[in-house]
């Protein structure tokens, strides 16, 4: 018996809940009908302009009032979902039209034949038909990315933002059009393709984290790193770094480690598994899952191939810190997510005969520490009154900083006894050593201070706090999720290249100081800018 599909009739609802998008607008969100949950990364393309956006994490979309006025129609596709054509005309302006995707449904009358690692005793065992394994059907892909990838000059028009994500919401958000040269698939991306910024801006309706914000630091302080990994901050270009993690694009250069070479390593560095398929815009997509696991990483994700040319559609990629305390993750873990480390996930649409970038997303997570509300701001060396002399920023709780027991001072790695300590002023102590024969600090004080190294002289201070109860030193630290994203509006075959005056820096940062020129049709692009508020979804 073959696979039967039952397709439920796509729902469209019109809500009238108000949404402050500007005028020239007008928004969507997708949801499921049946969870209520939103439809991120869906495919929405206004008919016959070959321009369109990609819906947002929260479901949301814009399209701008032009389209409406002319009324378009919007073609919406999106994975396991039926693809359905909208009249724009019909969306209601200034409100959030809220448009319900009935899943399709798959029901199979017969076992799924599943994935091994060699070729099976199956109905295709021993001939040259399609293949059957998991491995055998990404072999395919892979080998047919010549076929299936334009290595014809194309340039990529398209709507990027790079933002964090903190407690429930977006920050930091920066939003650009681009438009990417690329040479074609037998070319280096990375070396080869050029960029030219049509417009770029810092969205100031979405809060400001100015800690966030700055370079990954691994020194001394360490006010900003990745848990378990290490980014380098080149000072340069958030949208290279996004492009490098297109695995399909780089196929035959390193892209991201376990990946590595997408042709040669892939599938040597993972083990795969072989699930039921899935539909997108009516075409049947083998779903294989990728895992990996060693003592120290573990690697989750998904693969999409199509069934008929073995296009790949979609790649979703996640590597996780595999070490919870003295245990390892298990594959089903519901404590995955809080070990991510970074995910990357890339699709790719078919016009005409060839795949065509639909979007990409990199995200890692970080962690800022809050610099420290009590602090010393000076310690000096008073050598005309043998004694050292130690400044807080803040008035110290008393009967804690005149303990001697809590301050650990060495010079050349010897201990400095403490004989007592005296309150100066309310915010700074003087510490008298004991000075007798054999003591250490004689060799402190019958120096000339310039003669005392830095490094040889160390003072350490414990459980001294201020008077609202803040430990010295103590700095706090919160997590947060880095997006970097691209999403592909328009694309078109390279008839003629850019002055290169008009590229942008590749080693500068996108938004910052770098050559900005609209072309003529500007206005047929987009910022397809997320909502404000994610809690506006009504379940």
């Amino acid at each position: 018996m073959g696979i039967r599909l039952n397709i439920i009739a796509f729902l469209i609802f019109f809500c009238t809940v108000g949404h402050g998008q500007e005028s020239e607008f007008v928004s969507g969100m997708l949801l499921d009908a049946e969870t209520i949950e939103p439809i991120s990364f869906a495919s929405i393309r206004v008919k016959n302009r070959a321009v369109g956006v990609i819906s947002n994490n929260d479901g949301s979309f814009r399209i701008p009032l032009k389209f409406r006025d002319l009324n378009d129609t919007l073609e919406i596709t999106s994975m396991g979902y039926d693809s359905r054509e909208i009249i724009i005309g019909d969306l209601i302006k200034d409100k959030l039209n809220r448009l319900y995707l009935n899943p399709m449904l798959i029901q199979l009358d017969e076992v799924t034949l599943k994935a091994s690692k060699k070729r099976g005793k199956g109905r295709n065992a021993g001939n040259n038909e399609k293949p059957i394994s998991a491995e055998e059907i990404i072999g395919q892909a892979i080998k047919n990315i010549p076929l299936n990838y334009p290595f014809n000059p194309q340039s990529y028009v398209g709507y990027y933002r790079d933002y964090q994500w903190k407690s429930g919401g977006y920050t930091n958000l920066n939003e650009a059009i681009v438009e990417v040269f690329d040479k074609g698939f037998g070319t280096s991306d990375y070396e080869d393709s050029n960029t030219r910024i049509y417009e770029y801006s810092r969205n100031m309706n979405f809060p400001i984290d100015s800690l966030s914000e700055r370079l990954y630091d691994y020194g001394e302080y360490k006010t900003k790193t990745i848990p378990k990994a290490f980014l380098k901050s080149y000072g340069g270009n958030e949208f290279v770094i996004l492009r490098i993690m297109d695995a399909i694009r780089n196929y035959n250069t390193f892209s991201y480690t376990f990946v590595d070479h997408l042709d040669t390593d892939f599938l040597k560095n993972h083990d795969f598994s072989l699930e039921d398929d899935t539909y997108l815009d009516g075409k049947a997509l083998y779903v294989i899952d990728i895992y990996k696991h060693n003592w120290k990483f573990m690697v989750r994700g998904k693969i999409y191939i199509s069934k008929d040319n073995f296009e790949i559609v979609k790649l979703e990629y996640a590597t996780y810190d595999a070490l919870l305390g003295t245990r390892k993750i298990r594959k089903t873990s519901k404590k995955i997510e809080d070990r991510l480390l970074y995910r990357t996930v890339v699709e790719y649409k078919k016009q005409d005969d060839k795949m065509f970038p639909s979007y990409i997303s990199f995200s890692n997570k970080f962690e800022v520490k809050v610099p420290p509300l009590f602090t010393a701001k000076n310690v000096l060396i008073d050598f005309e009154n043998q004694r050292f002399e130690i400044a807080f920023n803040r008035v110290p709780l008393h009967f804690k900083v005149l303990k001697d027991k809590n301050y650990n001072i060495s010079y050349k790695g010897k201990g400095i006894d403490i004989e007592k300590v005296v309150l100066a002023d309310s915010a700074t102590v003087q510490l008298y050593p004991k000075m007798n024969l054999g003591d250490q600090a004689l060799e402190v004080f019958y120096k000339e201070p310039g003669e005392i190294a830095k490094d040889d002289f160390r003072i350490v201070m414990d459980n001294i706090i201020d008077m609202d109860g803040n430990k010295l030193d103590y700095s706090e630290t919160y997590s947060l999720m880095q997006f970097r994203e691209f999403f592909v509006q328009q694309h078109k075959p390279v008839v003629k290249y850019p002055d290169k005056h008009l590229y942008m820096d590749k080693n500068w940062p996108i938004f910052q100081d770098q050559p900005i020129i609209k072309p003529d049709n500007y206005s047929d692009f987009w910022m397809n800018t997320p909502l404000r508020n994610e809690g506006a979804i009504i379940k």
